[in-house]
């Protein structure tokens, strides 16, 4: 059921657990992965009819930025697989995920997507090789990074020179902080900037974001 209202998708339509995202903003690891173990069930359905629309997105830029669809990319917070879903429906076949909650681990590996799943804590060091990935996308999950300018310069690391780095930020959380971390990585000439979008929405159905959080799409080469 839509509130015909403002549009929104009401409580009835959607899980509680959609409903409880505004507050989890700053929540600790450990309280995040139960979240969304809980959620994950329903989190397919739910993104939906909230209007999500940033994994077709995202892989659009991969396409874009030329990356070869036979190349290895990183899906950074895959979260039930709607990204890496979204990268193999234009043509990506060698994907891996990873993500802090098994239960939606194992709904991504029910997609049939990956070729790799991980649990892993983004905040902490990524147990990936130097150079091993063409590209790594990070959608709708810096909302939950501590870490981070560690993380960024982890993205680099991972990814070959001259691949490509993609991620989302909400509109509200790109302040101070994080400005400061992508400056430093690019002072650290570790990469260099393609493209910041204009805000997009994020969840326009969604009664606490709508049009007051929106996201940034950002795209980086690495060097």
């Amino acid at each position: 059921m839509m509130d015909a209202s403002d549009g929104t998708a009401s409580s009835e339509d959607i899980s509680n657990s959609a409903s409880d995202l505004a507050r989890m903003t700053d929540a600790d690891p450990d309280t995040l992965a139960a979240y969304y173990d809980k959620w994950a069930q329903s989190y397919d359905t739910d993104l939906s009819k909230m209007g999500y629309d940033a994994p077709k997105r995202a892989a659009a830029i991969m396409v874009e930025q030329g990356v070869p669809f036979d190349a290895p990319i990183l899906d950074a917070g895959c979260g039930t697989g709607l990204t890496g879903l979204a990268l193999s429906q234009v043509g990506y076949r060698d994907i891996t995920g990873i993500d802090l909650s098994l239960e939606s681990l194992q709904a991504a590996e029910a997609k049939g997507v990956y070729r790799h799943l991980k649990k892993r804590d983004m905040n902490k060091v990524l147990a990936f090789g130097d150079n091993g990935f063409a590209a790594v996308q990070c959608i709708g999950t810096l909302t939950y990074v501590r870490e981070t300018k560690q993380l960024f310069s982890e993205f680099c690391r991972v990814v070959k020179p001259g691949g490509i780095v993609c991620f989302t930020q909400r509109t509200d959380l790109y302040d101070d902080a994080f400005i400061k971390a992508i400056h430093a990585t690019t002072k650290a000439r570790k990469w260099e900037q393609i493209s910041h979008s204009d805000p997009v929405p994020y969840l326009p159905k969604h009664a606490d974001f709508g049009d007051k959080r929106r996201i940034f799409f950002d795209v980086f080469r690495v060097r």
